[in-house]
C-alpha cells in the first residue's frame, strides 16, 4: 500500500527528527497504514514532496503522545534508506484531500522522485540518551508530585513531621525539574526542534 502524508511548515521538521507521521485520530478508520507499507510526505505550505518512506511500525495511537503538541495521535514511525524531495508537486499528482495511492500511482511517485527530484542528506534521528533522560524525568516528576498529594493528605501525623516531609520532598522535586529543564534545553540545542528563546541565544 502506499500512503500520503501531510505536513506544514511548523511540523515538517519534527516529522524528520522524530521519524514519525502523525494525523487526526478521526482518520483511524481510514488510514490503516501497515508496517512495510510505503509512505510520502507532502508540505502544504511549500507543496514539496518527500519519499520514499518505509513503515516501521503499524499506524497506531500515541507512539510518542508529546508530537506536534499531542495534535496528531494517530501515528506510524518510519525510515528511509534514500529520500528525495519534488517541488511543485500538486502540478504533477492530484495530492490534495489523498490519503492513499494506487499501487500504480505509487510506483509512479517514486519513479518521479528519483527521475526529477533531489536527492536529500537528512537530519539525525533525535538522540536517544537525552530522550531517556527526559524519559526518566518526567516519570520520576510525576511519582513525586503524588508522594507530595499523599502526604499532604495524610492523617494522624504530627503537623510539624508533615511540613519536615513535604519539604524534603518538594526539595526533590524541584531539583527534578531543574534537571528536566535543563534536558529539554540541551535536546533543543542539538537539534533546534522547538525553537527555545534559550537555545536561540546559545548559538
Amino acid at each position: 500500500m502506499y500512503w500520503i502524508f501531510i505536513c506544514g511548515r511548523g511540523t515538517e521538521r519534527e516529522c524528520f527528527l522524530r521519524r514519525l507521521f502523525g494525523d487526526h485520530e478521526s482518520y483511524m478508520g481510514e488510514r490503516q497504514v501497515r508496517r512495510g507499507d510505503t509512505l510520502f510526505l507532502h508540505n502544504r505550505d511549500t507543496d514539496v514532496l518527500y519519499g520514499p518512506f518505509e513503515a516501521i511500525t503499524d499506524a497506531c495511537l500515541g507512539i510518542e503522545p508529546d508530537a506536534w503538541g499531542g495534535r496528531f495521535n494517530w501515528q506510524v514511525r518510519v525510515k528511509w534508506n534514500e529520500l528525495y524531495k519534488l517541488d511543485n508537486a500538486s502540478r504533477r499528482f492530484h495530492l490534495h484531500g489523498r490519503l492513499s495511492v494506487s499501487d500504480n500511482e505509487g510506483e509512479e511517485i517514486i519513479r518521479t522522485l528519483r527521475e526529477e527530484g533531489i536527492k536529500l542528506i537528512t537530519p539525525p534521528p533525535l538522540p536517544e540518551d537525552i530522550l531517556n533522560k527526559i524519559r526518566q524525568l518526567d516519570e520520576e516528576i510525576h511519582s513525586l508530585a503524588h508522594r507530595i498529594e499523599e502526604c499532604r493528605m495524610t492523617q494522624g501525623r504530627h503537623p510539624a513531621d508533615r511540613e519536615i516531609d513535604l519539604d524534603a520532598l518538594k526539595a526533590k522535586f524541584c531539583a527534578k525539574m531543574r534537571d528536566f529543564v535543563w534536558a529539554v534545553r540541551r535536546l533543543d540545542e542539538l537539534t533546534g526542534i522547538m525553537g527555545l528563546p534559550s537555545s536561540k541565544k546559545g548559538r
